[in-house]
Parts: structure tokens; C-alpha cells; sequence
């Protein structure tokens, strides 16, 4: 009884570490255009304003997909940047300071591995 017990706690720890820490992900998703294509979950459904303002759902397929920079401190000066990370969840907001930019990107834990999952654009 007790062997089973050490063993599970044992199993949870090891799932635990091997679950890829955000941040370092993150970084390497915003340096390694390569890496980045690789970790976008394809074809990408995301939702976006059409002319009228209405928020549609539409699909972008790897082909059409351009890398993002979603760290770069240069656009600190117009947008802000807020990062949430949840246990298999992180959500990255973008709102623009002056200006109509309102981004949603939600990135996703999968297999231990972080994803970027979809992307909600409200920008007007």
C-alpha cells in the first residue's frame, strides 16, 4: 500500500517536470520562426472583425500563417501586453494604448508541450 502511494507521488512529480514551462517557450516562440510554425496548432481557427465590426470565425492554413512578434519591447511605446498563465492555458492580451488594437492570442498546453490554439482580433 504504501509502495503504491511513494510510486503515484513519484509518477505525478515526473508529469509535472516534464510539462514545458511557459516562458521559456515563449521566448523561443517569439526568437525561432521555425520553432513558432511548428508550435501553431494547424489549420489555425481564429475569430476577427469584418468591415462591419462583426466578429466571424475564419481558418488560416500554415501557408498564409505569418510568424509573430509578440514580444517586442519596441511596441511597449502603443501597446500593452498582459500574460496570463494558467495550469494547460495562457492567454496574452494586447491592447493598444491610442489606438484601436485589441488581441486575444490563447495559447494551449498539449502533450506537456505549450501551442498557440487560436487567436481572438477585435481591433477596430
Amino acid at each position: 500500500m504504501f509502495l503504491l502511494g511513494l510510486s503515484s507521488v513519484a509518477l505525478a512529480q515526473t508529469s509535472k517536470a516534464t510539462s514545458e514551462d511557459f516562458n521559456e517557450f515563449f521566448k523561443k516562440f517569439n526568437s525561432d520562426s521555425k520553432f513558432q510554425i511548428s508550435r501553431v496548432i494547424f489549420p489555425l481557427k481564429y475569430k476577427a472583425n469584418n468591415e462591419d465590426f462583426e466578429l466571424l470565425d475564419y481558418t488560416m492554413t500554415k501557408e498564409k500563417y505569418k510568424v509573430l512578434h509578440l514580444n517586442n519591447k519596441a511596441d511597449e511605446k502603443y501597446l500593452k501586453r498582459t500574460l496570463s498563465v494558467k495550469k494547460s492555458k495562457a492567454t496574452l492580451e494586447e491592447r493598444g494604448l491610442d489606438s484601436g488594437i485589441y488581441i486575444d492570442y490563447i495559447f494551449e498546453l498539449k502533450d506537456n508541450k505549450w501551442f498557440l490554439k487560436t487567436f481572438v482580433d477585435q481591433s477596430t
